[in-house]
Order: C-alpha cells, then sequence, then structure tokens
C-alpha cells in the first residue's frame, strides 16, 4: 500500500517516508532547505509581521509574551489597561516598555499564532491533516546576542523553523523517553549528552522529538524562528476515551467492586481485588473486540479538529452579511475541506463537520449523497422534493458546506 502524501512534512524534513521510518519519535534531524525554503518560511510570518499584530493592532496576553535569562518575565512589566467600551481590559502591550525590555534582552513570544495568523494557521493545519495529530504554533523574535529559555525539554514534539537570521542550538539526548506533561511536584528534568551543536540559518529545520534538552542562543543579528509543535495523540489518550465509548448500558462495566477490597486498618483484601481484577479484564477483553475503532476514530478527530479554527469560518460571516440565499436554480457543490463524513443514525443523515454536527431528515440522504460524490446539484434536479431540497441546501450555505459554483 503507497503511503499518502504529505508534502507539507516533505518541505520541512526532505525525505517524509525516510523521517517517519527513522526519526520520529526517534531521533533529532536537521533539514537545509536553502534559500528557497527560506523565502517559504518568510511568507509565513516576518518579525515586523509579529511586532505590528503586537504593538499597532492590539494583541492580547497570553497571545504573547517576553522571556529573558532563561525564563519568562513578569506580565505586568509590559502590559498596560485601556478602555475598550464600557469595558478596561488590562492584558495590551505596552510598545515602550517592551521596547526597552528588548534593548536589555528579551525575546518575543508569539503564541498559539495557529490561531491568530492565517499562513501559519493554514500551515498548521495541513500539517494536522498530514500527522492526524494536534498542531500548535509560537514564534520567537530575539535581539543580538539574547538567550531564551534555560536547557529545557518540551513534552511535545516540535519543528523548529528558522525565518531569519541565525540561532545556535544544543541538543541533549533525552533523559526520560517520549515524558508526558510534568505534574505539580515532580522532580526537575534531566537530560542526556549533548548530541548536536549547530546553527540555523533562514530555511533550516530542526525536529526534535519530545524530551530532547534544547537551548538556543542568537549571535550577533536579530533571529526570529518558528516552533511548530505537534501535540501527539498517545494510547493514554485511547485508554481514556474507553469509558466514554465503551457502551452505558453495559452492566459488567457499572458493577461495584467487592466489598472488602478496599479500606480496613490493615488495608484491603488483596486477594480478593485480584480476583475481581482477572474477572474483569476477561469482561473488558471481550467488549474490546466488540468495540468499533471507528467511534474511537471520531472522538479522536472531534478532538483534533477543536484545537484549529474551523474552514472558511469568515466566509459564514460574510454570507450571512450579503444575507444572498440561493435559489431554486443556483448551481451548488461540496465546499473542500468542509466535510469530513455523513452518516445514517437513528432515522437522520449527520454531517460530521470539524466544528459541529449537522442533522437532517433521512429524506435528505440521496441530495447529501450527491454532494458528497462531487456532483454540482440544485433544488430542481429532482434528488429531494423541490421545496424540502431547497429548504436543505439553503441549510447547507448558510451552515459553509456548500459554495456557489459557475454553471
Amino acid at each position: 500500500m503507497t503511503d499518502p502524501s504529505r508534502p507539507l512534512l516533505r518541505a520541512l524534513v526532505g525525505d517524509e517516508r525516510a523521517f517517519l521510518a527513522e526519526h520520529w519519535e526517534r531521533d533529532l534531524l536537521v533539514h537545509r532547505g536553502g534559500p528557497a525554503q527560506g523565502a517559504r518560511f518568510a511568507a509565513l510570518l516576518s518579525s515586523d509581521d509579529l511586532v505590528s499584530m503586537i504593538a499597532d493592532h492590539g494583541l492580547r496576553s497570553p497571545f504573547f509574551r517576553l522571556i529573558r535569562d532563561g525564563g519568562g518575565l513578569p506580565s505586568a512589566s509590559y502590559l498596560r489597561s485601556a478602555g475598550a467600551g464600557h469595558t478596561t481590559v488590562h492584558d495590551l502591550a505596552n510598545p515602550g516598555r517592551i521596547a526597552e525590555e528588548v534593548w536589555a534582552g528579551a525575546s518575543i513570544v508569539g503564541q498559539a499564532l495557529q490561531r491568530t495568523w492565517p499562513p501559519v494557521r493554514d500551515l498548521c493545519r495541513g500539517l494536522a491533516e498530514e500527522l492526524g495529530h494536534r498542531v500548535q504554533a509560537n514564534a520567537y523574535l530575539s535581539p543580538p546576542e539574547a538567550e531564551g529559555f534555560d536547557l529545557h525539554y518540551d513534552t511535545h514534539d516540535v519543528f523548529v523553523l528558522q525565518v531569519e537570521g541565525t540561532k545556535h542550538w544544543t541538543v541533549h539526548a533525552p533523559a526520560d523517553l517520549l515524558p508526558h506533561r510534568r505534574g505539580r511536584g515532580a522532580p526537575p528534568p534531566a537530560f542526556g549528552d549533548a548530541v548536536w551543536s549547530g546553527a540555523l540559518e533562514p530555511g533550516d529545520c530542526l525536529y526534535l522529538p519530545r524530551g530532547f534538552g534544547h537551548q538556543a542562543r542568537t549571535s550577533a543579528g536579530a533571529s526570529l524562528h518558528l516552533t511548530v509543535g505537534v501535540l501527539a495523540f498517545t494510547w493514554r489518550h485511547v485508554l481514556r476515551l474507553l469509558a466514554d465509548v465503551l457502551p452505558e448500558d453495559d452492566v459488567g462495566l457499572r458493577r461495584a467492586l467487592p466489598v472488602g477490597a478496599l479500606g480496613g486498618a490493615d488495608g484491603g483484601d488483596v486477594e480478593t481485588f485480584d480476583a475481581a481484577w482477572k474477572t474483569f479484564r476477561v469482561h473488558l477483553a471481550e467488549r474490546l473486540d466488540a468495540l468499533d475503532p471507528e467511534l474511537l476514530v471520531g472522538r479522536l478527530e472531534r478532538d483534533l479538529w477543536s484545537a484549529h479554527p474551523p474552514v472558511g469560518a469568515a466566509d459564514e460571516v460574510r454570507r450571512a452579511l450579503r444575507a444572498a440565499e440561493p435559489d431554486a436554480s443556483t448551481p451548488l457543490a461540496l465546499r473542500p475541506g468542509a466535510l469530513e463524513r455523513h452518516e445514517l443514525v437513528d432515522g437522520r443523515v449527520r454531517l460530521l463537520r470539524r466544528d459541529r454536527v449537522i442533522s437532517l431528515p433521512a429524506d435528505a440522504a440521496p441530495l447529501v449523497d450527491a454532494l458528497a460524490a462531487g456532483d454540482v446539484v440544485h433544488a430542481n434536479d429532482g434528488h429531494l422534493d423541490h421545496d424540502s431540497s431547497l429548504v436543505v441546501l439553503r441549510r447547507l450555505y448558510r451552515e459553509g458546506v456548500v459554495e456557489r459554483v459557475e454553471r
């Protein structure tokens, strides 16, 4: 079976199949992209873009912050209050104070850019489609001879995209393989030996699996890089979901633990618990064998796309402002990326979008099937009676599922 094409991943790492086989969750990779890739990275975000968003266009904390000397600066040192209508907001940028902190060596961090900057949003959404995992992006804009965070590791995989200037990196092997998020009171992170040290130039990409320690410093010029983080779904996520997707009417899963298995002055009855545990494991294995994996896939996909802005959200608002609904002869087609799948459940057609579920009467199934097959439809084509078809198509137009096409 041929692997699906992953052009965005290929652009970052070169040979994406070799990357997935040899580096994904295993080892670091440095891919030298050169000037052409540097131009593509520059089109995602520039230092002027980031500064303008913060200083001129009212980007609010926590969508940006400042870091210096190994950690974050107190937000009160660079934020201001201002009136907004009848409300006062307290998390706007104070450009003068930000400039002072940057003169003193602070770096500017743009956070969750997949929600605020369209080119980065599109990159993250595309990578999420290719990888099947949630993707986020931060930007780090540093003055000359500046150091951001101390040596640390992330609990998600990262692709570091060097956009402007040069940044020198030191990478350490993981002491803890594929670590989870560290809880409060956890011991300080540990690191293995340094395994790579070098500079990234515009167009270069550094991949680090979660757990690899890293630290970066600028040279004689300012530097901008994007950190694209992959928040992977793990089998622990699946285990958490099982309690929700296993049948609620399963009496075996609703039974209480044996009386006396826990508690008591000397602790519970270990033998009683062990016997019940063996019985429960057999019961659970039977239920897992009977479970349709699509239930898990559906839940994971909803979690996946809840982390990304919906496709065409602004277009839905523009349509509402124009208030120009299709008529009976308007040719319509499924909008690319607007529908994940559709299914017939309990006498209703359910259309699953990345941010919602649309429910239609079962009679609408032939019309929805035609749209899903790529057909151009209109209310008079006979998939459904005229009046009902017009109602359904107008609903789908308002929901952003279909779009007008040229005759």
